[in-house]
């Protein structure tokens, strides 16, 4: 057996007790499994509510767990800024802290790292406490990365805050999160966060037409990156509890989107042998042939033996070629997501 082939097979075992370190502990969300709709969201209310607090001014150094750029910098999704110190930067909310209210049950949220990232000054004051959406014309602030002016997303027609194409996904998982896991918040919305995108009173469904449209774009057309994965992972060891929209990203789906009403299989979503889902792989070409019979929701992940996100993207055909030229020799692990429908198989690079 020659050293590459003899890798891969000691590869398996080792992957086997990896990748779930991309994933959520086995049993983590099985109490929302079977549930739609506003009761799976309160589901994963009941799962996550309870995490560790941490102290907001210890942020700058969890950062250096969560947000530390594998090139040696903070990971700044409001600049190109590479700073290895926390000189010029300031700890942000993604969802502005003014949009709940100062109640003592509300303190909880305010030091949360799933919604805290490191940020340039200077972008954080220009966001201010604007809501998200799509700036149009020429805008009141702008650092080539983020920008602030006049919304032209349909639904709100004031001031927003439009983060990178490549961070949108992520703030949109990230504010899904936040009035998931302080469903309890459902009256203490407030300020701009309820005249763009929230509604005051009740736990679902939250956001506003507005909002549900603006994010589920965002969320669809960004799919869960690795920097996401292992900022996910990075935070639970911190504080106790994940977001769940970033582990599933169906989620999002099943309780605002294409799938209202359906209820959630978890990770049991995909019969493996129905013939209008699957996936093979073709060394010669390097490529992945995969059919889907919904591809407008249809995204996959390609996993290294280690369970980092090397590769993800929408799948845009029914029959669709995925180009893998770029990945080293060795062991992969695909997943593909058709709307409540997973599949997952493994391929080796030669």
């Amino acid at each position: 057996m020659n050293s590459f082939f003899k890798q891969i097979v000691l590869s398996v075992a080792f992957f086997c007790s990896t990748i779930t370190l991309a994933q959520a502990p086995s049993g983590y969300y099985n109490t929302a499994v079977g549930k739609a709709e506003a009761e799976l969201k309160t589901a994963l209310y009941n799962i996550i509510k309870n995490h560790d607090v941490l102290e907001y001014y210890s942020s700058s150094a969890s950062f250096r767990k969560t947000d530390w750029h594998p090139d040696g910098y903070f990971w700044d999704m409001y600049s190109n800024y590479k700073r290895t110190s926390w000189t010029g930067m300031n700890r942000e909310h993604n969802m502005p802290k003014s949009w709940w209210s100062d109640v003592p049950e509300t303190t909880v949220a305010y030091s949360d790292l799933h919604n805290l990232y490191p940020s340039d000054a200077e972008a954080n004051s220009a966001k201010s406490n604007y809501p998200l959406g799509i700036v149009t014309g020429t805008p009141t602030y702008t650092n080539g990365v983020v920008k602030v002016g006049k919304n032209s997303y349909p639904g709100y027609t004031g001031t927003v805050f439009e983060p990178a194409n490549e961070y949108k996904g992520d703030f949109a998982r990230d504010y899904m999160y936040v009035v998931t896991c302080y469903e309890n918040y459902a009256a203490n919305w407030r300020s701009t966060g309820t005249a763009s995108m929230l509604f005051n009173g009740g736990t679902y469904p939250v956001f506003r037409p507005y909002a549900v449209n603006l994010l589920l774009e965002w969320s669809r057309n960004d799919p869960v990156s690795s920097k996401e994965i292992n900022r996910n992972n990075a935070v639970y060891l911190l504080q106790g509890n994940r977001n769940p929209f970033v582990d599933y990203p169906i989620l999002a789906e099943l309780i605002w989107g294409k799938y209202k009403g359906q209820a959630w299989a978890g990770d049991n979503a995909t019969p493996e042998t129905e013939a209008d889902f699957y996936v093979s792989y073709n060394d010669l070409d390097k490529k992945l042939f995969v059919k889907v019979n919904k591809p407008e929701t249809a995204t996959y992940f390609i996993y290294s033996v280690s369970g980092v996100v090397v590769q993800s993207d929408n799948i845009i055909s029914a029959d669709a070629k995925i180009d893998v030229s770029g990945l080293e020799k060795g062991m992969y692990i695909v997943k593909i997501y058709s709307g409540i429908r997973r599949k997952t198989d493994k391929f080796i690079v030669g």
